[in-house]
């Protein structure tokens, strides 16, 4: 209820009434004498020390095109905020002006009109609409268009169960769409395949034991190891030959031979280099064996003392062998 103003005579009562607070202020609210009411204006001031003052309306201009500054009723400035006036796509703030639609300073300014959702300004002064189903009867969800069967929406954020893992839902025509799950599966045959939900993204723990045993044999190449740049060209490579012993492998069939140490838990790595066009290349290759006759591995191609105008960068690949 807005500041009481009654009009005492003598001792005792003879007219009170009760104004609305957006009521304009207007000298009719002034005493007999010519002074403001002052009542009303003792009730605003406890407000607080940085309430506008005024006498008339032109008092409280804000600077704000898309709000109407009034004063209203014991002297006090109101600014509403208007946004009509503001271009298509944004809303007027009090005390900010027009801003984009989901732009905040308090969450009171983010009522979506849904009576369950939680409407809060959140970091960086962006509005957030949350479903909140408790708010809706037994067995309804909430949606951003307010209680429904479960299923129903209008928009795909009605759909989201906020699992990263089972993939994105949709809206179509209405009812919530199933996504499709996320693919974690990488080449690498001694690594986990895990999808993490709570960091929403994809986990490929190392395996301790790979299981294989690393055979000696040639293999072919898929896809085939190629690369070139201005101090010279490497393939394509489909083929290469692999030879174990106690000491170590040895793989031939690049430009230079590579040497490693013996193989463990069906896993081998083995590197070498050559002199040419005027730079050190330096190969790598690594491989991990899941069957007799099969390795999945990956290769990598370095440059040493090589000039920049020969464009030659570090270059890797992935890389299956399947034993002839």
């Amino acid at each position: 209820m807005g500041p009481r103003v009654c009009l005492w005579l003598t001792a005792f009562a003879v007219a009170c009434s009760d104004p609305s607070r957006n009521a304009v202020f207007t000298p009719a609210d002034a005493s007999s004498d010519g002074t403001a009411a002052t009542d009303a204006a003792l009730v605003d001031r406890a407000v607080g020390a940085d309430v506008m003052r005024c006498a008339r309306s032109a008092d409280c201009d804000d600077g704000l095109a898309c709000t109407d500054d009034d004063c209203v009723i014991g002297g006090v400035c109101e600014h509403t905020a208007v946004s009509s006036r503001c271009p298509t796509g944004q809303r007027c703030l009090a005390g900010v002006g027009c801003a984009s639609a989901t732009a905040c300073t308090t969450s009171a300014q983010c009522d979506d009109n849904v009576a369950c959702t939680r409407d809060l300004c959140a970091a960086g002064g962006r509005c957030q609409n949350l479903n909140d189903d408790a708010q809706c009867p037994s067995g309804q969800v909430c949606t951003s268009a307010g209680c429904a069967a479960p299923g129903s929406c209008r928009t795909d954020a009605d759909c989201d169960d906020r699992m990263f893992c089972n993939g994105t839902e949709r809206c179509v025509s209405g009812r919530c769409s199933a996504g499709t799950a996320v693919d974690c599966r990488d080449t690498d045959p001694c690594t986990g395949d895990v999808c993490n939900d709570a960091m929403a993204r994809c986990e490929h723990p190392m395996a301790t034991m790979c299981g294989g045993v690393v055979a000696p044999g040639t293999y072919d190449l898929t896809p085939a190891i190629a690369y070139s740049c201005g101090a010279g060209t490497v393939g394509p490579i489909a083929q290469i030959t692999l030879a174990v012993s106690a000491s170590g492998v040895t793989v031939t069939g690049l430009p230079a031979t590579l040497t490693g140490p013996a193989p463990t838990d069906g896993m081998f790595t083995a590197t070498g280099s050559e002199s040419r066009g005027g730079c050190t290349w330096r190969y790598t290759l690594n491989g991990s064996f899941t069957a007799a006759n099969r390795f999945a591995g990956s290769w990598n191609l370095t440059f040493d003392n090589c000039s920049a105008a020969l464009s030659c960068f570090s270059r890797s690949g992935l890389v299956d062998g399947a034993r002839r």
